[in-house]
C-alpha cells in the first residue's frame, strides 16, 4: 500500500467531497457562469412565464430554455417558496393554529407527519 508524500498532489479531495470548480468553469457550457445571490424582478418574471407554459418538472431545463443563468435547484426552490400562486404566508388562522396544538400533544415534532394528517382532515 502506498502512501502520498506531503505536497504530491494538492487536488485531492476528501471523500465524500464535490470538486470545489470556480462558479465560471462549472457553467461554462451555458451562456456564462450561474448567478448566485438574491432574484431580481426581472428574472422572477422569467420564471413565471416559463413555469406558465411549461409547467413545473424539469428544473434543470429551465436554465436552458428560458435563458436564466440559475440552476435547477435555485428555480425550484424561488417557485416552490415565493413564486407559486397557491403560497400563503402569514399567521395561522385560530381553528389551525388549533389543530397544530392538539397534533403536536399526540405526535411531538413529526411535522412531516403532522402536515400530512392535517392535510388529509381538512382536504380529504
Amino acid at each position: 500500500m502506498s502512501r502520498m508524500t506531503r505536497g504530491s498532489d494538492s487536488r485531492k479531495m476528501s471523500k465524500g467531497r464535490r470538486s470545489s470548480l470556480p462558479v465560471e468553469e462549472a457553467g461554462e457550457d451555458r451562456e456564462g457562469p450561474l448567478k448566485k445571490g438574491p432574484w431580481t424582478s426581472a428574472e422572477d418574471a422569467i420564471l413565471l412565464e416559463y413555469v406558465k407554459k411549461h409547467g413545473e418538472g424539469n428544473w434543470n431545463a429551465v436554465q436552458k430554455h428560458s435563458g436564466l443563468s440559475r440552476c435547477g435547484k435555485s428555480c425550484r426552490l424561488r417557485w416552490a417558496n415565493h413564486l407559486r400562486p397557491d403560497l400563503r404566508k402569514g399567521a395561522f388562522t385560530l381553528e389551525e393554529e388549533q389543530r397544530i396544538i392538539e397534533l403536536h400533544a399526540r405526535i411531538g415534532n413529526k411535522w412531516a407527519q403532522m402536515a400530512t394528517e392535517y392535510v388529509i382532515r381538512k382536504f380529504g
